[in-house]
C-alpha cells in the first residue's frame, strides 16, 4: 500500500509510522468535535494533519489548498482504523487457528 504523502512548498512529505500514541491523538481529535461552525475548525484540522508528517507545521499545513485539509484528515482517521482493524483481524485468524489444533 502506498503511504499518504502531502505536498507543502513542492516538496511531498510521507506519513510518519503509525504508533500507539497515535491512537490517542485520534481520540482526543474526535473527543474535541471540530465542526464547520467552530471559528477554529481549518486550524484544528491543520493540527491534527501536523502531527503525522515529520518536519510539519501547522502553518506549513494552513499553506495547503483548502480542499486538501479536511480531507487529509480525515484519510488519515482512515488509515488509523484499517491499520488497527487490519492487525486485529490477523490476531483473531491466528487465535483461532491455535484453537482448532
Amino acid at each position: 500500500m502506498k503511504k499518504l504523502t502531502i505536498t507543502i512548498d513542492g516538496k511531498e512529505h510521507e506519513i510518519k509510522r503509525l504508533t500507539g500514541k497515535d491512537w490517542r491523538t485520534l481520540g482526543e481529535f474526535v473527543d474535541s468535535n471540530p465542526v464547520i461552525s467552530d471559528a477554529d475548525f481549518i486550524e484544528k484540522h491543520a493540527a491534527f494533519v501536523a502531527k503525522f508528517f515529520e518536519g510539519v507545521t501547522v502553518e506549513d499545513v494552513l499553506e495547503m489548498p483548502l480542499e486538501e485539509i479536511i480531507p487529509t484528515a480525515m484519510t488519515i482517521r482512515k488509515l488509523i482504523g484499517e491499520t488497527i482493524a487490519a492487525k486485529m483481524e490477523r490476531i483473531e485468524k491466528n487465535s483461532e487457528a491455535d484453537k482448532v489444533q
